[in-house]
């Protein structure tokens, strides 16, 4: 009786300590594990539809050239990342898809794709007053992108007539088309590298020399069973936005037969991409916006993430930042 005492008294004793043990136990298991975060830096939030952007300084002012489709053109001053004021905006011929500036002979242009508006170019030397210095048509064909090389002053352009445009830009405002290339579906973004154009199609991806710019011609092409939406290139790595494939990476080191490296699983549609410094930042529609380490190309790694209040359908990176067209939101992020 006594040892049958003794052995209720210990169970009493350790009931308290098996109690918090459990309910420790509990508690342990029901922690939520998040992703690390992009970190938020400023956001204007607008009421029209912002697509792509480009960033430019100008004058000491970093200023964000923001297609805003049938809002045209926004412009805002980025110079305070927290705080993306909207400077002007201008209405422009067409469904403004994309833009991209840079500064030719000392003065700052803006060239944007207006689908069935053709191409635009501006003079934003006073970023209040921009002046149209050209608008090119570009009957039958809706101009989805634009990307100028600087040093052959050559501006390309392209969209659903499958068709890419080179220009001569060296006398603006006068603008001289030099000739064309007929890709194999709709394009979708075009960049531009040394002396070859990288376009990227609902289809896959051609890459044409343009060498003798008269007479481009193809140096390779790849396929692809989901839609290339975007492409983004910092040394020889390309980073390629290709829908629910995510996003391929390539290095271009060869352009005659570039090798595929390794492919982002994102949690989302992949549809747009901005790749530096061994980073790769990825807007997926509503998904929201994804980072990854490409340091090591084959190897890539998940780094971080970021949930936008609307849909991610725009990336551009500029000096340390990442700007995301958010629909009506413009976001500025940075990583870490």
């Amino acid at each position: 009786m006594k040892k049958q005492n003794t052995i209720t008294r210990v169970l009493l004793l350790l009931l308290p300590l098996l109690s918090a043990l459990l309910t420790g136990c509990e508690r342990e298991e029901s922690v939520i594990y998040e992703n690390p975060r992009l970190t938020f830096v400023g956001r204007y939030a607008g009421q029209g539809t912002y697509l792509k952007s480009f960033v430019t300084k100008i004058a000491n002012t970093d200023y964000s050239f923001v297609a805003a489709g049938n809002d045209g053109l926004q412009i805002f001053d980025v110079t305070d990342k927290s705080q993306p004021v909207p400077v002007v905006g201008y209405n422009i011929t067409g469904y403004v898809e994309e833009t991209y500036s840079c500064i030719l002979g000392n003065v700052p242009y803006v060239f944007i794709a207006g689908n069935t508006g053709g191409i635009s170019v501006i003079d934003v030397s006073n970023i209040n007053s921009a002046v149209l210095d050209t608008l090119l048509t570009l009957t039958g064909d809706n101009i989805k992108t634009v990307a100028a090389d600087i040093s052959s002053k050559i501006l390309f352009a392209g969209g659903t007539g499958k068709t890419v445009y080179l220009f001569d830009i060296s006398a603006l405002p006068s603008v001289t088309k030099i000739s064309q290339y007929q890709t194999f579906s709709n394009i979708n973004r075009i960049a531009v590298k040394g002396s070859n154009a990288y376009v990227v199609q609902d289809q896959g991806i051609d890459i044409v020399s343009f060498s003798n710019p008269q007479s481009p011609e193809r140096v390779s092409q790849g396929m692809s069973d989901h839609y290339a939406f975007d492409i983004s290139i910092d040394g020889n790595i390309a980073a390629i936005a290709n829908d629910n494939n995510g996003v391929l990476i390539l290095d271009i080191s060869s352009p005659s037969s570039p090798v595929q490296k390794s492919f982002l699983r994102t949690g989302g549609n992949a549809l747009t991409v901005a790749n530096y410094g061994g980073i790769v930042y990825v807007g997926e529609g509503t998904g929201g916006v994804e980072a990854f380490s490409i340091s090591n190309p084959s190897d890539p790694g998940f780094l971080a993430d970021y949930k936008p209040n609307g849909s991610a359908v725009g990336i551009t990176y500029y000096a340390g930042y990442v700007f995301v067209s958010d629909n009506s939101d413009y976001v500025i992020l940075r990583y870490p």
